[in-house]
């Protein structure tokens, strides 16, 4: 099955807060157990939202942004209005996600297991431009 049908487009938008900001120039789908996500072009990301003092561990742009930017999509007031999905299932469609990009078992459980610390802080928050 595939997972992940389009490629990855974006450009780089700006910095904020020393955090490279990208936008989205073509939809990018993924398709999960729970019916396919569908991330607008012109959607900004942050990457994986990752501090950074942990950043030569975890790079915000590492293998497992394509399911990070599912997640900040998921996370955002954007996706309200297409899909009704709590936190807590944003946060287990980021985990298969990985999964399905290979992304390890320890990995994997390291950075569910942080955003599901962590997260609540900027669930259905507006992702400010400026």
């Amino acid at each position: 099955m595939i997972y992940f049908p389009d490629p990855l487009k974006f450009q780089e938008a700006y910095y904020k807060n020393g955090s490279m900001v990208v936008r989205m120039t073509e939809r990018f789908r993924y398709v999960s157990s729970m019916g396919k996500i569908i991330v607008p072009r012109n959607f900004y990301s942050d990457g994986a939202s990752v501090p950074r003092i942990f950043w030569t561990i975890f790079s915000p742009f590492g293998n497992y942004f394509k399911a990070a930017l599912i997640h900040d999509f998921l996370y955002s007031k954007d996706s309200e209005k297409h899909y009704h999905i709590d936190r807590k299932t944003c946060d287990l469609i980021f985990k298969e996600a990985m999964f399905n990009l290979g992304i390890g078992w320890m990995k994997r459980e390291t950075i569910y297991r942080a955003v599901r610390l962590g997260g609540w802080a900027s669930f259905r928050k507006k992702f400010s431009h400026d």
